[in-house]
């Protein structure tokens, strides 16, 4: 290996270790599949990666990280609605935590744009300004798809709680 090579290969390796969990998270809260959320978030990695010598020169590799991982969840959504609609598959089986389900369901109940700056601000732990940026928008637009976003999930989420707290009450 070439001493640039080398370099690439160490500033990735930070880049990757500080990155990893943040986006498999983002991942997770979009397409409620932990195993999908990873693999998604490895196939990003490897065309960051791919073009790790061009992107790691932006002013935030994150970013353009997020969005390629942003377009695979997407593009994932489509084949899996694709192929349900061409042959009913059985139900997936839940993940053991029912909070996390729930919250995952709230927020796919949303307009795309509230639900995307949710996941990037309060589940990616992004600041609302690099959101902003990401998202082509004021801040102040962001700050108000959170604050809109934020009220419907917590409905959401109530009336999720009332509704199995009645069926506990049934049985």
């Amino acid at each position: 290996m070439n001493d640039q090579t080398d370099s690439d290969a160490v500033s990735f390796d930070a880049f990757f270790r500080s990155s990893k969990k943040p986006l498999v998270a983002m991942a997770f809260l979009l397409i409620g599949n932990l195993s999908t959320a990873q693999d998604l978030t490895q196939e990003a990695f490897l065309r960051t990666w791919a073009h790790w010598s061009r992107v790691q020169a932006y002013d935030n590799p994150r970013a353009w990280t997020r969005r390629v991982l942003y377009n695979l969840v997407v593009s994932q959504a489509r084949r899996d609605r694709t192929r349900r609609s061409v042959a009913e598959r059985p139900p997936p089986v839940p993940p053991p935590d029912a909070i996390h389900m729930a919250l995952a369901t709230a927020l796919r109940s949303l307009p795309e744009n509230q639900m995307r700056a949710i996941v990037l601000h309060d589940g990616a732990g992004i600041p609302v300004s690099e959101v902003a940026a990401e998202m082509g928008v004021p801040e102040g637009t962001v700050k108000a798809w959170l604050s809109r976003g934020r009220a419907a999930a917590a409905a959401a989420l109530d009336s999720t709680a009332i509704e199995s707290e009645e069926g506990h009450a049934a049985r």
